[in-house]
């Protein structure tokens, strides 16, 4: 239900926050390789502003 009210940004991310729970689920290590490329993707979505600030995640979950 509340899902259909995200935008297409905000239901990327929690689709890949989902899967990272799944994927770590069992404990599988990932690799040096694999951690630093998430670590840049991150810093690229963080430069670029693709992010929430603390004030904005409590009012969507006020929502919720």
């Amino acid at each position: 239900m509340y899902f259909s009210l995200l935008t297409a940004e905000q239901k990327a991310s929690v689709i890949s926050l989902i899967k990272s729970f799944l994927i770590n689920d069992k404990n599988v290590r990932i690799s040096k390789k694999q951690y630093n490329k998430e670590i840049d993707e991150a810093e690229k979505r963080i430069a670029k502003g693709e992010f929430y600030t603390e004030e904005q995640v409590e009012k969507i979950l006020a929502n919720w």
